[in-house]
């Protein structure tokens, strides 16, 4: 409330108190009925609504794949240091060869379709103590490449997703392991699987 202060037609000045908040709304035509607060409920209950959907439907989809997001997102194999530490604990101690990087390739048509691109970023596990083998594989790192590149193209997307990919990597490692002669990689592994359509 404020005192407000007014000229009247006769000239003379008159003061009053006034709320203007009122004055406002009465100008504005609106009344201080309490219409903002249901619909200030009423968007509470929109939004506890949505929380509610949002909560149970996530729920509903995990409990739906057992507790896993999708059979579509593989799992992901361990880091290189991971594998070399807990090789440390056993008999036989591994290193990690790291130095191929991401490969792409593009795998058998399939019929009336052309290829599917993978991107794979392969590594290795070999002894630690054989320092030649690491030397052969530097030295044939093309060659390794070269390798993944024509296993990835003689089979089709199909045929690689039926084979499941500890078959892939043991046929990866069968091949590479062909080309070396001073010693033999243990593992393949991938930190990256995917295929793009």
């Amino acid at each position: 409330m404020a005192r407000v202060k007014f000229r009247h037609d006769n000239g003379k000045f008159y003061s009053r108190e006034q709320d203007y908040g009122e004055r406002r709304r009465i100008r504005e035509g609106r009344k201080d009925d309490g219409s903002y607060k249901g619909l200030n409920k009423m968007l509470l209950l929109i939004i506890i609504a949505m929380l509610i959907i949002f909560v149970g439907g996530t729920a509903l989809a995990l409990a739906k794949n057992g507790g896993e997001f999708s059979t579509k997102y593989r799992k992901s194999d361990p880091s290189p240091k991971q594998v070399v530490s807990s090789s440390l604990k056993s008999k036989q101690s591994v290193s990690a060869y790291t130095e191929l990087g991401q490969i792409r390739a593009v795998t058998k048509s399939a019929g009336d379709q052309g290829g599917v691109l993978l991107v794979v970023s392969p590594w290795f596990s070999y002894p630690s103590s054989d320092i030649q083998l690491y030397e052969e594989l530097a030295q044939k790192e093309r060659q390794a490449k070269s390798l993944i590149i024509g296993y990835f193209s003689s089979y089709t997307k199909e045929q690689l997703l039926g084979m499941g990919e500890q078959k892939v990597k043991d046929g990866i490692r069968d091949k590479i392991n062909e080309q070396l002669v001073m010693g033999q990689i243990s593992s393949v592994y991938f930190d990256d699987y995917m295929f793009f359509e």
